[in-house]
């Protein structure tokens, strides 16, 4: 249990690291951005991503629908 709570420590740790440097790097975050305005700016970037990452599966999980794997057959 203590190996998967490292893990995702380390993946949150990393994520939130991603988020703030997109922020500056978008010029969202500056120096005058306020420690407020940044736990907001990670909060909407994680909500953005995870919404993003759904409606990749729910896109992928149509086409699956739409066009199965056919059978395999061994001859």
């Amino acid at each position: 249990m203590g190996t998967f709570l490292k893990y995702a420590f380390y993946l949150a740790l990393i994520l939130v690291v991603y988020l703030v440097g997109k922020g500056i790097y978008n010029g969202e975050i500056t120096q005058t951005t306020t420690v407020g305005e940044v736990v907001n700016n990670v909060e909407d970037g994680a909500k953005t991503m995870a919404k993003d990452a759904n409606s990749a599966v729910q896109e992928q999980l149509e086409d699956y629908e739409q066009h199965p794997k056919a059978e395999v057959t061994v001859d």
